[in-house]
């Protein structure tokens, strides 16, 4: 029975020891811990790091735009953080571009969840005003464009 025990016990200890390098980030330093300087084997890999990485990030960002301090500092070294796996994205675009391509679009989907948050937390509470329009389709003030181009013919020089 003794026997049983101790097996029983060495399986669970060695099982969470085992398990603790999969545990799933929670936050920025459990990201930086598990990934600073890790170089990926495979597209898998990257992606998988990848995805725990935006997930931690976007839940960062909810908690910043809710006011919590901690995560506003994490907000900005998160950018800088992310920029150091650039070499293995463009490696890994070369070896998988249609998974890359998959996961960018639900990244994409994910991000356009917190794009108001992650707005306000860029630029502020900045009121643009009702003048400001992004509509590229609007029409050019048409008076302005004749002053421009209205030139008497006596003073172009040929």
């Amino acid at each position: 029975m003794k026997k049983v025990l101790l097996f029983a016990i060495s399986a669970v200890i060695i099982l969470g020891l085992s398990s603790c390098g999969n545990k799933k980030a929670e936050n920025f330093a459990d990201i930086k811990a598990k990934y600073e300087g890790k170089k990926f084997a495979n597209c898998d890999e990257y992606i998988e790091a990848s995805t725990e990485i935006i997930d931690v990030y976007i839940a960062t960002v909810k908690k910043a735009a809710e006011g919590d301090e901690a995560a506003k500092k994490e907000f900005e070294e998160f950018t800088t953080f992310m920029e150091n796996f650039d070499g293995d994205e463009a490696k890994f675009q070369a070896e998988c571009p249609e998974k890359l391509e998959a996961f960018g679009k639900e990244v994409e989907k994910k991000m356009e969840a917190i794009l108001p948050q992650l707005m306000t937390l860029m630029f502020g509470e900045m009121d643009l005003g009702d003048d400001f329009s992004w509509d590229e389709t609007e029409d050019v003030d048409v008076e302005s464009e004749e002053v421009l181009t209205d030139v008497p013919e006596e003073e172009v020089v040929e």
